[in-house]
């Protein structure tokens, strides 16, 4: 069944519709927020706060034209408030070029700890999109709906987002060559 005939459902007030997004949702979406937080317990804090919102829309017959992005824009736009009430953000700027090799070390390295520790060194702007984008494998036009953004901008955003990803990690090869001699 599609998402969005479970959200029809749960309108209707069938409750076993909800339960079926949220057991198939609960772990990509705690991934994604825990990958943006780097905090186990707030993570789950917000993917709960995101299925509340989910579940109260749902009750109010709100029925999304594209299910996936939406919870995603949902569950970022609570990370957007907690790093607002935090005062976390922090703000870098890097060149163009998405044709970069960075894409096949994504490819092949994307769960280990020094990738993910790479990724963090990025602004909230690229952060976010690289992981919609390689961790839940959302498309472009997915990843401007659930941000609000034009998908020019999330091009952009990849595009730089990558190149500086690359330098990042060359800098962090070119350390541990220097460590192992």
């Amino acid at each position: 069944m599609q998402d969005e005939e479970y959200m029809r459902q749960l309108s209707l007030g069938i409750d076993s519709a909800f339960e079926s997004l949220v057991f198939r949702y609960h772990k990509p979406l705690f991934g994604y927020v825990f990958r943006l937080l780097q905090d186990e317990k707030l993570a789950e804090d917000i993917v709960q706060e995101s299925f509340l919102k989910i579940y109260q829309q749902g009750k109010k017959g709100f029925v999304p034209e594209q299910f996936k992005p939406w919870i995603y824009k949902i569950a970022t736009n609570a990370c957007k408030d907690y790093w607002r009430k935090a005062s976390t953000q922090r703000e870098r700027i890097s060149e163009i070029n998405e044709n970069s090799q960075v894409h096949h070390i994504i490819d092949r390295q994307i769960e280990r700890q020094w990738m993910v520790e790479s990724l963090n060194q990025l602004s909230l702007d690229y952060r976010t999109v690289l992981y919609l984008r390689f961790y839940q494998d959302l498309q472009y036009a997915e990843i401007a709906i659930a941000l609000d953004l034009p998908i020019n901008t999330v091009k952009t955003r990849i595009s730089r987002g990558l190149k500086q990803l690359e330098s990042i990690i060359k800098e962090d090869e070119r350390k541990g060559a220097r460590a192992n001699d």
